[in-house]
């Protein structure tokens, strides 16, 4: 868990692994909700003011700012354009806002991640504060001339500049903590730093937006997610789609305890029809699913091994583990994987003579 205060209503949302699978975690504190720590985060940047002396704003208006370009229009006035900066936070911070993740969503935290470690790493970028430059005072007269300059980053009320400004501008201006302001670009933590990069211990008493980025990303592979009865994979849709033929078989080879429950029903004379000799198939499936709320009632486990062949078998971007599935299948699917797994109509086995067409005499023999 990140250091800092944070205010924030746990809840549990749902994942979407793929369109056709859903999980949860199974420890409901094992994933954080994005959106509502993204809320609590954006509303202590906009309580922290930063007065220079020159600006009087706070943390969020100043990162919103950041990074953005004015551009002339036919008119003659300007548009500004949204900063790269904004465009990863739109898209990101309502993870988790309608009670479930998306992949879309999920990718979102992570490329936000990604942008932020790029700027905290990067002694160039526009979005890093600890790169903004300043021209400190090194040295001055008793006249208040100007003597010496020097390259300073992050904040320029450096304790030369309060003294200057103090003696000869009559200007009170508000020293700041050491951290603020260094020689070299990129090493400074003013207080826009700590909300965007840092972790919540010097005065902006938060977790940054980057650690909220790593906490969720981080959490998604350690915690052990479930697919609940409410949401079921529904092999049946996915025979409909780009699984078409072949998602029964595929399930019934690759997952074993499905696998051997099926099993267990092929050779049990209480699921074949005593008349006909079919596959009791209907009786099958509502040991499988509540036939009127569609809910799955038998949840099958699910090795690592398997949870991964799964995910990947879908086509799934996010990885994670799934500890169980519940399984919608239609009645013709299990009919198709009864004939797999080796039941034999033995009524009807037998009764029908294969005949020998490869010679012509015996074609016209038949006619």
């Amino acid at each position: 868990m990140v250091k800092g205060k944070r205010n924030v209503k746990k809840k549990t949302p749902e994942v979407q692994i793929t369109e056709d699978l859903v999980a949860e975690p199974k420890d409901p504190d094992a994933l954080p909700n994005f959106s509502e720590e993204y809320v609590a985060w954006e509303r202590e940047a906009g309580k922290f003011k930063l007065d220079t002396g020159r600006t009087s704003t706070n943390i969020l208006e100043f990162i919103d700012n950041m990074g953005k370009v004015g551009r002339a229009q036919a008119d003659g006035s300007r548009k500004t354009a949204e900063s790269p900066l904004q465009q990863y936070l739109d898209k990101a911070k309502n993870a988790g806002k309608k009670g479930f993740f998306t992949p879309a969503q999920i990718q979102a935290v992570a490329d936000l991640q990604t942008y932020l470690e790029d700027a905290m790493n990067s002694e160039t970028s526009k979005v890093n504060p600890a790169n903004i430059k300043f021209n400190d005072i090194t040295s001055y007269d008793q006249q208040g001339k100007i003597l010496g300059r020097r390259d300073i980053f992050g904040d320029f009320r450096t304790p030369k500049y309060v003294k200057f400004q103090r003696r000869h501008k009559d200007r009170t201006v508000e020293r700041v903590p050491s951290h603020y302001y260094n020689t070299k670009a990129g090493k400074a933590k003013p207080p826009v730093w700590q909300a965007l990069f840092g972790d919540g211990g010097l005065d902006f008493k938060h977790p940054s937006l980057l650690q909220l980025c790593k906490e969720f990303t981080e959490a998604i592979p350690k915690a052990e997610f479930i697919n609940t009865p409410q949401k079921p994979l529904r092999l049946e849709k996915l025979e409909r789609g780009a699984k078409r033929g072949v998602a029964a078989k595929w399930v019934y080879e690759n997952l074993s305890a499905f696998r051997s429950w099926f099993d267990s029903k092929v050779k049990d004379p209480a699921y074949t029809f005593e008349r006909s000799g079919n596959f009791l198939d209907r009786k099958v499936h509502r040991e499988l699913i509540d036939e009127g709320s569609k809910r799955g009632k038998i949840s099958f486990k699910l090795s690592d091994a398997e949870s991964e062949k799964l995910l990947a078998w879908l086509g799934s971007k996010v990885k994670l583990d799934l500890d169980n599935v519940y399984l919608s299948i239609s009645r013709r699917q299990l009919r198709n994987m009864a004939e797999i797994a080796g039941f034999k109509n033995k009524k009807t086995e037998g009764k029908v003579e294969k005949q020998d067409f490869s010679d012509w005499r015996e074609i016209i023999k038949a006619v």
